[in-house]
């Protein structure tokens, strides 16, 4: 295009896509999230580790890109976990905003609204959060997904809790598609011959689980594991430790942190044990370097969530930067397909579906209120470094 062209056309008021996209500069990402509504507190954390790559990239002098530095701008959408809010979200940012690419969201729930959005603009959907498994199985050649599904992070926890013999089972989980979905990815990972003593659903707000006790104590379980979140956490375990129920407690993601500590006092979780996909206190470097970053930010311990949300927004600097484009969403999207990124997770590195590998370990909480790591075996360590 002529410089006489780009002139006229500036002059109608008719700006090319990939201008509109950018401001002088900069490069902008789209986030999607909760900050209000029930998953307000993940969405925090979530945002926690998005903000703090999107700082150390700019206090660095922002992406290079095709010789230039261009700073980093967040464009975020409160999606609410709502899959209606969420699709209005992902429409926002890719036709006002013009985002070359998207990170996050909580919810799987949200993801089947957002995904095709993001597949019919161009625009590549990256996920650090949703653990449904089905999320990258839909031939979507625009999305990815940094974290562990369920399958993956249920099969490291199977095989732990295989290795302790604790037999019968019972699990008491939401009634929705990440309950009844975490549920019937623990039985798949299980032996076949795993003895199930009881599962019970309940609807979000529920607060008694009482009934859910009885019927785990009537059917002699030996372990029951909670498929929930903080909330529902928490009132579960107290009401079965109140009830002196002689159960081994597992749970999962949303039960490993020095947050739920805040919930559950140690004396109750002592003994617990949940799969975790970052042990913040792991004498390992990057964890080190990323958990010591974070609560200097922060003032608080590193959140699973938070190292996940860094890493992707890492993984799609560095696409940009392979991509040389800072508008481009197919370039970006191939350069994507092309990552072999060392994060503070781990390796990041997506297979033909867009999913990455990254390290499962399993935690136990320990009498003091600090957690241990249990698996892998190679990482196994006293209380502190879980």
């Amino acid at each position: 295009m002529t410089i006489r062209r780009r002139t006229l056309l500036a002059t109608a008021g008719v700006i090319p896509a990939a201008a509109l996209a950018q401001g002088a500069g900069t490069v902008r990402i789209g986030i999607l999230t909760a900050q209000s509504g029930p998953l307000a507190a993940p969405g925090r954390f979530q945002m926690n580790g998005f903000n703090l790559a999107a700082d150390e990239v700019n206090e660095s002098g922002g992406v290079e890109v095709g010789g230039r530095k261009l700073r980093v701008e967040l464009r975020v959408q409160d999606t609410r976990g709502n899959p209606a809010e969420g699709a209005s979200a992902m429409q926002r940012l890719v036709s006002v905003d013009r985002v070359p690419v998207v990170l996050g969201e909580l919810s799987s729930g949200v993801v089947p609204a957002v995904a095709p959005i993001a597949e019919e603009n161009d625009v590549p959907f990256v996920m650090t959060v949703p653990t449904g498994p089905g999320l990258t199985k839909t031939r979507n050649r625009f999305l990815f997904r940094v974290n562990a599904h369920n399958d993956m992070l249920g099969q490291a926890l199977a095989d732990f809790v295989a290795s302790q013999d604790w037999k019968p089972i019972a699990f008491i989980a939401w009634n929705n598609d990440a309950g009844r979905g975490g549920v019937a990815g623990m039985r798949a990972a299980l032996p076949r011959d795993w003895p199930i003593a009881y599962t019970g659903y309940f609807n979000v707000g529920e607060v008694d689980f009482s009934a859910h006790i009885t019927n785990i104590r009537n059917a002699g379980a030996r372990a029951v594991m909670l498929f929930m979140d903080e909330e529902p956490g928490s009132l579960a375990i107290s009401q079965i430790r109140a009830a002196g129920l002689p159960v081994q407690l597992i749970g999962t993601l949303a039960m490993g942190s020095d947050r739920f500590l805040q919930r559950v006092d140690a004396a109750r979780l002592n003994g617990m044990v949940q799969y975790n996909a970052f042990p913040p206190n792991a004498d390992v470097p990057r964890i080190r370097a990323f958990s010591d970053r974070y609560k200097a930010r922060f003032g608080e311990e590193a959140h699973g969530f938070a190292a996940q949300s860094y890493d992707g927004l890492m993984v799609a600097f560095a696409a940009i930067r392979a991509a040389g484009s800072a508008t481009d969403g197919r370039r970006i999207r191939d350069a994507l397909a092309r990552t072999d990124h060392e994060g503070v997770t781990g390796r990041i590195r997506f297979d033909a579906e867009g999913q990455a590998s990254p390290p499962v370990y399993v935690t136990a909480w320990c009498p003091d209120g600090r957690r241990s790591i249990l698996f892998p075996p190679d990482m196994r360590g006293a209380c502190g470094t879980g």
